[in-house]
């Protein structure tokens, strides 16, 4: 597999790349993974007698760390740093008046962490369904603490009343870019949005740490990627697979079920049920 680096300055692709010369084993295929591009593939093609299969092709979002964190408010509307800033208001006035935040960085502060943040990710949603929370095991915790060891990651924690309500989890790349990878919170106080909350403090507090240049909110849609990004470049997984039968079947057997998967959703998303659903997700996690 070959990977692209984050890097939103780096100049797009105006076509894809290829696999090496000699072509590909009947076995074989060949990975290109964050891709940026200057203009949308075609999903699923032949080319040079291999099947290329594009998958993951959406924006990757990102904000500069540069400047000031008063400099990133003023780039926001006055209407979401307003909803923004009294989410944080109505937070702190149910905590007494002070939002109880707290960073986690060294590999002593590791083991309570992790514990903490999986008391949290135990009852959410994306657990539950696919486990898309911050993961449980001892391979997790010793990889963040070897990484905190080299001052390579951020842990936030969101506490109410002394109990954790919201953890986020990033991991700090050696070029000074840190990595939106885990955000999880209790969906029993979901009408008070830790999340958003969490995000907010966590990206104050960032400003403020210098070497840090990007925060990476990583690729795919999503209205807080949108609200708290302030940029974002066309990014993609591009696979190649030899023309044989069995790789015929699979990648377009594939790519039906997944083309039919975002297709409901788009229905579910019309006709107002999407929304409806994740509530009752996390109502039942």
């Amino acid at each position: 597999m070959i990977h692209w680096p984050f890097n939103p300055l780096a100049e797009p692709l105006a076509s894809p790349p290829s696999p090496p010369p000699g072509g590909l084993r009947e076995t074989a295929f060949y990975v290109f993974h964050n891709v940026p591009l200057a203009a949308p593939l075609p999903r699923l093609v032949t080319v040079a007698g291999a099947i290329r299969y594009v998958l993951d092709q959406a924006p990757s979002y990102y904000t500069s760390l540069d400047g000031t964190f008063d400099d990133y408010l003023a780039t926001f509307s006055s209407k979401s740093r307003s909803t923004i800033q009294r989410k944080v208001r109505k937070f702190a006035e149910l905590s007494g008046g002070v939002v109880d935040v707290r960073l986690y960085r060294r590999p002593q502060e590791m083991g309570a962490y992790h514990a903490l943040a999986r008391q949290v990710a135990a009852r959410t949603y994306q657990e539950r369904l696919f486990g898309g929370a911050i993961p449980g095991s001892p391979d997790f915790l010793r990889h963040i603490q070897a990484l905190a060891a080299e001052d390579r990651v951020r842990g936030f924690l969101l506490f109410l009343n002394g109990q954790p309500v919201a953890y986020l989890h990033l991991p700090v790349h050696t070029d000074g870019t840190v990595e939106y990878e885990y955000l999880g919170y209790d969906p029993a106080y979901s009408d008070i949005s830790p999340g958003t909350v969490l995000l907010f403090l966590a990206l104050q507090h960032l400003f403020s740490e210098p070497g840090l240049r990007y925060f990476d909110f990583s690729y795919g849609y999503g209205q807080t990627k949108e609200v708290f990004s302030r940029g974002q470049y066309l990014r993609a997984d591009i696979y190649y697979f030899s023309r044989t039968p069995y790789h015929f079947l699979a990648v377009y057997g594939h790519s039906t079920l997944d083309s039919f998967s975002v297709w409901i959703g788009r229905v579910l998303e019309r006709w107002g049920l999407k929304r409806a659903i994740k509530r009752l997700l996390r109502g039942s996690s």
